[in-house]
């Protein structure tokens, strides 16, 4: 399987998880699940808990976690990032500083 690195689809843009405890980096799907990981472990959840909190299967939660849905479904997230009481900010990283 091809990562998004591979295809040539990353910026140069860092794909790190930012230090500030509370933000995570989220550039790639793989990155994305990582996240959820961490957000979901930080709420003391399981994957089935989760997956029943945000109404998703919890087959839906593993494949999102471990970044291997390329087609992820933007509502499905949202209702997962409800349940973890967190949200989705975009940041153009595009954007220098001189």
């Amino acid at each position: 399987m091809s990562t998004y690195a591979d295809m040539g689809l990353m910026s140069a843009y860092a794909d790190f998880m930012a230090t500030e405890a509370h933000r995570y980096n989220a550039r790639s799907p793989m990155r994305l699940g990582r996240s959820l990981i961490a957000l979901r472990r930080s709420r003391g959840l399981t994957q089935a808990d989760l997956a029943a909190r945000a109404r998703v299967s919890r087959q839906w939660l593993i494949t999102a976690e471990r970044g291997e849905n390329d087609r992820l479904e933007v509502g499905r997230l949202m209702q997962v990032l409800d349940a973890l009481d967190a949200t989705l900010t975009i940041e153009d990283a595009g954007q220098v500083e001189p």
